[in-house]
């Protein structure tokens, strides 16, 4: 057999003569071995450069890891009969390789070691190159190879794809011509099978253990021993420990008060904390904490641990919860050269984390300057937490600002609640009023300032904080001291940063400028609506006393706005006796126009309550509320249009 192949290979290279005993494959990777201009009496592997193969067992490691184990077991079926195993990538580069030592001069002779290149154009028809070419496994005998050189060799071999189907190597069986198998061509198949089920599995690994480290949270997968099996990279963080000391941790200890043999392997229920203190040595861990039973058929062979910050939680909830300052500096509309240099100031000291303290009157915009330091500041990105003090009773005053533990009072929530200055954490804290914090609250309140840190009431654990203080009053805190309402200590360390804001009478040059700028956010609220200010309107705006200030203006102006039925607004009682008037007019006006409403709607539906309801957007029992409350009478419509 051995001979008739090298006459069909000189007749092909002599003579150009072909015969149907060829195998197909190979007459074809002859035509583009002698298209390619492949030297028939050569064949020696031509070596590639180091930094090259380095490149290439860089980028195919992978697939070097997972195919050696099948080299070395392929190698022990086929060693008694002298082959040798071997891998390459894409390119026909040897990237790993068993030799038989009964065939090592054969290595030698032609250069069939690690780092040669073995496709067509290198080397002719061989089984590597040629089933690279042609992506099918391969088997070339004898001269069946194009180059003489390789007419003493016999290889097998099949390609190698990744999960996408792209070639990224081939497996390769070699031997002498003399010693060739049938059954070698079938292993070199289903090993290059078996490697791309390997390579399938492995990035299916990969892909969930890049998930899994992805994922902010920490996770750890324990047994039923409390052993753990497997976790994330958050949690070396998260323990602030190297990732081979979490796995001497106490799972057991760690979950201490938790029964998770009895609800979690027992009754197979999941649990879930959303505000929990664990221990670990002598570091504890704020965070919210969720348990899973890990299932295998109908047994609990486990449990998933899913470990969040507080931090996290917390800048979660504040987000919800919409704790978001709006404004900034750019917010803040004046012509008075006072309030420009407050503004320069208050820019200043946004770069800074000391508290400040705004006092000023009712209405002049202090929040306004709490939010614009806020977003001027580094803390942009964290919570802006107001509250204010005035509107908080008493008894609630110390676990609304400080939260408290599970059970420490009737009522409280089972497994606690924060307070605002830890859902202020990263951010800043607003706390508007501040002369209104009872007095017996003020020595905790500074005693947090001083320490930047908090205890929970009914807790023992002082929980870091990591918050900026801006307070504001109306008062005049020093008489509120010398009172002895409020405490000097806590008022020095509130007061490190004055801002004095002036009221708006007086600033008056800035009277007109606000009222325009309102206007024209009402315009714009309005789409195609242009209104604009009658000169008596604007005179009579400047004689007022603005007592409240600019929320007072804010307000009258979008009560002018939306009073005034014609572009031109004219005017608008500025006086709470006139203001009445106004109100009971404007209520039996609209009554008016709320009936006239229903009626036009019953009579374009034809007297149908359930249409017209839909068309006026309301229920079924408003609708029937109004027509009684407005005596409709349904029976006698015509004298409801006249």
């Amino acid at each position: 057999m051995l001979n008739e192949m090298k006459e069909r290979w000189t007749a092909y290279i002599n003579n150009d003569i072909t015969s149907s005993e060829i195998k197909p494959y190979i007459l074809e990777s002859w035509e583009r071995c002698r298209k390619m201009d492949v030297n028939h009496l050569s064949g020696y592997g031509s070596k590639v450069s180091a930094s090259e193969l380095e490149k290439s067992i860089l980028k195919r490691q992978e697939l070097i890891k997972l195919s050696r184990p099948i080299m070395e077991n392929v190698f022990e079926m086929v060693k008694s009969t002298n082959y040798s195993v071997v891998l390459t990538d894409e390119k026909g580069i040897i990237i790993d390789l068993i030799i038989n030592n009964d065939i090592m001069d054969f290595h030698s002779t032609l250069n069939f070691v690690k780092g040669t290149l073995w496709n067509e154009k290198s080397v002719g028809t061989n089984a590597i190159g040629t089933c690279l070419a042609t992506d099918k496994p391969v088997q070339v005998i004898g001269a069946e190879h194009y180059c003489e050189y390789h007419h003493r060799w016999t290889c097998s071999a099949a390609p190698i794809h990744n999960s996408k189907g792209e070639i990224i190597g081939s497996f390769d069986i070699s031997g002498r011509a003399e010693d060739v198998q049938a059954h070698t061509f079938g292993i070199a198949a289903s090993s290059a099978n078996r490697i791309e089920k390997q390579l399938i599995i492995s990035e299916s690994y990969n892909l969930m253990d890049t998930t899994f480290d992805s994922i902010l949270d920490g996770i750890i997968v324990i047994d039923n021993d409390f052993k753990i099996v497997k976790m994330n990279n958050k949690i070396p963080k998260l323990f602030k420990i190297e990732e081979k000391d979490v796995l001497d941790i106490d799972i057991s200890k760690t979950l201490k008060g938790i029964d998770v043999e009895k609800n979690i392997f027992m009754r197979k229920k999941k649990m879930g904390y959303s505000d929990l203190t664990i221990p670990f040595g002598n570091k504890k861990i704020e965070c919210s904490l969720s348990i899973s039973p890990l299932f295998e058929g109908d047994d609990v062979t486990g449990a998933v641990i899913v470990l969040r910050e507080s931090k996290h939680v917390i800048k979660e909830v504040s987000k919800l919860a919409g704790f978001k300052a709006n404004y900034t500096f750019d917010s803040i509309i004046t012509d008075n050269d006072k309030m420009r240099e407050l503004v320069n100031m208050a820019k200043k000291i946004s770069r800074t984390d000391c508290a400040v303290l705004i006092e000023g009157e009712s209405g002049v915009g202090k929040e306004l300057y709490a939010q614009s330091i806020h977003n001027e500041s580094h803390r942009r990105n964290g919570p802006f937490i107001a509250i204010n003090c005035s509107a908080i009773p008493k008894e609630l005053f110390e676990s609304e600002l400080f939260g408290y533990e599970s059970g420490s009072f009737t009522g409280a929530m089972k497994g606690g609640r924060p307070g605002k200055f830890e859902l202020a954490s990263g951010g800043t804290i607003f706390l508007d009023e501040i002369g209104e914090v009872p007095l017996e609250v003020q020595p905790k309140l500074l005693r947090v300032l001083d320490n930047n840190k908090i205890v929970r009431i009914g807790g023992t654990y002082e929980r870091p904080l990591d918050v900026r203080v801006i307070s504001a009053t109306n008062r005049n805190l020093i008489e509120e001291v010398t009172k002895g309402s409020f405490r000097q200590d806590l008022y020095f360390r509130l007061n490190v940063i004055n801002l004095r804001i002036p009221p708006l009478r007086n600033r008056r040059e800035d009277i007109l400028k606000l009222a325009k700028y309102f206007l024209k956010s009402l315009n714009e609220e309005n789409n195609g609506v242009h209104k604009f200010f009658s000169h008596k309107f604007e005179n009579r705006l400047m004689e007022h006393e603005w007592t409240g200030n600019v929320r007072e203006l804010k307000n009258i102006i979008q009560r002018a706005y939306y009073m005034s039925e014609e572009e031109e607004i004219k005017g608008v009682p500025l006086h709470s006796k006139d203001m009445k008037q106004v109100e009971e007019k404007a209520t039996l006006n609209l009554k008016d126009v709320e009936r006239e409403s229903i009626v036009r709607a019953l009579m374009f539906n034809d007297r149908n309550v359930l249409k017209a309801a839909r068309d006026l957007n309301i229920s079924k029992a408003t609708i029937y509320r109004k027509i009684k409350a407005y005596s409709i009478d349904l029976n006698n419509f015509e004298k409801l249009v006249q």
